[in-house]
């Protein structure tokens, strides 16, 4: 392999570790990651798993697309429920409903990855799992194992990695990645819901569903931070 060939590798790595060193803030480096990867043989291999899912492939046949959340409108549901869970959170973070760029959707590989963006914060919710630093290692870990999702298996290698000079820390880093991956084991496929069929169903009750035995304790979980206990 000529030295050319590795510059698309470097480039990713890069990104990557512009993420990690941020504890998860610089969203936009993931962004710039799935961009990279969106017409790689990778992409196109985690796009044949998702089809192969009934619940996932038909979202993709049918181009399933909703209006921009609203996180106003939301907010307005009962608590505990998937909306006002969701705006309650995306609120005491800092996010907007949109905070993520637009891609034209021209394929299967543009429509898979817009709607990961568009739901991705609708997992941490599901799943318990904080919106940054351990968290997002753990909620990544559930797409990266269900469907190979390029950008999210290149994080959390990258996550591991980057401990392995550490004379602490090492372990945790792999129990934040091993704990979202096995919770995409367990768990049904986060990417073939239509959550915007059950905005005010129970947060506890999409749980059930899915199968997801949720992070609700440690440094990993959005139900440590004091402002969103309703």
């Amino acid at each position: 392999m000529g030295y050319e060939n590795l510059t698309p590798a470097l480039e990713r790595i890069k990104m990557v570790t512009g993420f990690l060193a941020s504890h998860g803030a610089e969203t936009k480096t993931v962004f710039a990651l799935e961009d990279h990867y969106s017409d790689t043989p990778q992409m196109a291999d985690a796009v044949e798993r998702m089809k192969a899912d009934p619940g996932v492939g038909r979202l993709i046949s049918e181009g399933y697309m909703t209006p921009d959340y609203d996180l106003d409108a939301l907010g307005k549901y009962p608590p505990g429920s998937l909306a006002h869970t969701y705006a309650k959170l995306m609120r005491l973070n800092g996010y907007g409903a949109k905070f993520y760029p637009e891609r034209d959707i021209k394929n299967d590989a543009d429509y898979c990855i817009m709607r990961v963006r568009k739901t991705h914060d609708l997992h941490h919710v599901v799943t318990g799992f904080s919106q940054q630093g351990p968290g997002e290692a753990g909620v990544i870990g559930v797409t990266a194992y269900q469907f190979g999702y390029p950008a999210f298996v290149l994080i959390d290698l990258a996550a591991m990695a980057l401990t392995f000079h550490r004379a602490e820390g090492f372990h945790d880093a792999l129990n934040d990645v091993g704990r979202g991956m096995k919770m995409g084991n367990e768990c049904k496929p986060l990417l073939a819901v239509k959550w915007e069929e059950g905005w005010e169903k129970p947060v506890s009750v999409w749980r059930e569903e899915l199968g997801v035995k949720p992070v609700t304790t440690g440094p990993q979980s959005w139900h440590s931070m004091p402002g969103m206990k309703d």
